[in-house]
């Protein structure tokens, strides 16, 4: 089992997105923007226009500073 946890920013529409990887998989997702958080699950998947992550980690394009621990990771999960 490998967990992975990411944090990478979307210039183009100004959000933050963490996600907690599960086999590379997405299983938990935060987005933030605009003083909003969005919390995204497996159980609930999608909520309004944002959608969990769901194409393989490899699809994204990451450098070393996106990966975080998950301390942080769950940091903001707890809001």
């Amino acid at each position: 089992m490998q967990e992975v946890f990411i944090k990478k920013y979307w210039e183009e529409e100004d959000i933050w997105f963490y996600i907690h990887f599960l086999n590379q998989r997405a299983i938990r997702q935060i987005e933030l923007s605009n003083g909003k958080r969005i919390f995204l699950t497996l159980d609930l998947p999608k909520k309004g226009e944002s959608m969990l992550y769901d194409q393989s980690i490899e699809d994204l394009d990451l450098n070393d500073s996106d990966y975080i621990s998950k301390e942080e990771f769950e940091k903001e999960w707890q809001g």
